[in-house]
């Protein structure tokens, strides 16, 4: 990754950690049972958090639409989008130059993209760039997530402090070169239908529950009343990612962390984490990592 390319993302995580006033910090949480909210424009970009997403606008004004609400972004004004909310980005009305930059904080990796949009239609995704990591960084989005949508007492000083440690992380990725460069391999003007994407949440819903068994691909698909091929597929082709992936994914982050804050033994992390054979376990774990389960718990210990 270039120089110029860790500064224009450097720049921008320290946007995203800018300390705002209460009615600047934004939340969309998880509805169920409701379609996006109806808005009288085309939509760029509809889609369901597979993780926790933060967004703000640079210059001009766009909008956000989620269940039951629209949501009017300017600049100072920072977006947090739960996990599994479905939304849409839209221009605003009228129509105007905007520039709005978008963070993914899924487990351990994170995703930067900057959209822009010059009427009447021209619509742009990128740079996008992953970060890759071995620490929780969900788990902070999570806690900022939560303090933003309960607002208890100190709220808005706890999630500026989240806000800086968890750019702070994200920066010292970013200047350690552990960015990789995206290519947009699908426009992102894909649209699908409201029902598709409850099919897609409430299948990576089951997964989070379920994982911990010997959970499979069939297994998934009936619980949405869908075949495994026509579910791999629909996956896929929203998400970027197969949900035999999601959930070794899934499994994976499990394993880490217990091998990491307990003295367990391998062979009964493996089956915590749906895995009947310890050795089937132990080589997907080294695939993974790069490192056996032993190997990674002696790593993470310095031992």
């Amino acid at each position: 990754m270039g120089c110029p390319e860790r500064r224009f993302f450097e720049a921008r995580l320290r946007q995203m950690a800018a300390d705002r006033s209460a009615g600047s910090l934004l939340h969309a949480a998880a509805s169920s049972g409701r379609d996006v909210a109806d808005t009288q424009t085309s939509s760029f970009y509809h889609h369901v958090s597979d993780c926790h997403e933060f967004s703000f606008v640079t210059d001009g004004k766009a909008r956000v639409a989620t269940p039951g609400q629209v949501i009017d972004l300017t600049p100072g004004q920072l977006l947090v989008i739960e996990r599994g909310v479905e939304h849409d980005e839209l221009p605003a009305d009228p129509r105007s130059n905007y520039t709005m930059f978008w963070c993914g904080v899924g487990n351990t990796l994170v995703r930067l993209d900057q959209t822009t949009y010059l009427p009447p239609s021209t619509y742009r995704a990128g740079p996008t760039l992953e970060l890759d990591g071995r620490t929780d960084v969900e788990s902070i989005a999570a806690a900022i997530s939560s303090e933003i949508r309960r607002r208890d007492w100190n709220w808005r000083d706890s999630t500026h402090g989240l806000l800086i440690y968890l750019t702070s992380l994200l920066i010292r990725r970013l200047r350690r070169g552990s960015g990789v460069p995206l290519q947009v391999t699908e426009s992102p003007a894909v649209c699908a239908n409201p029902r598709t994407w409850r099919v897609i949440r409430d299948a990576l819903q089951f997964c989070d529950a379920n994982f911990r068994h010997s959970v499979r691909l069939e297994d998934v698909a009936a619980s949405v009343g869908y075949s495994p091929s026509h579910l791999s597929r629909l996956v896929s082709r929203h998400l970027g990612h197969s949900l035999s992936e999601h959930l070794h994914e899934l499994r994976m982050n499990a394993a880490k962390h217990s091998l990491e804050q307990s003295d367990r033994a391998v062979s009964d992390i493996a089956r915590s984490v749906g895995y009947a054979d310890p050795s089937n376990f132990s080589h997907a774990f080294t695939r993974s990592t790069g490192l056996s389960p032993s190997a990674y718990r002696q790593h993470r210990h310095g031992l």
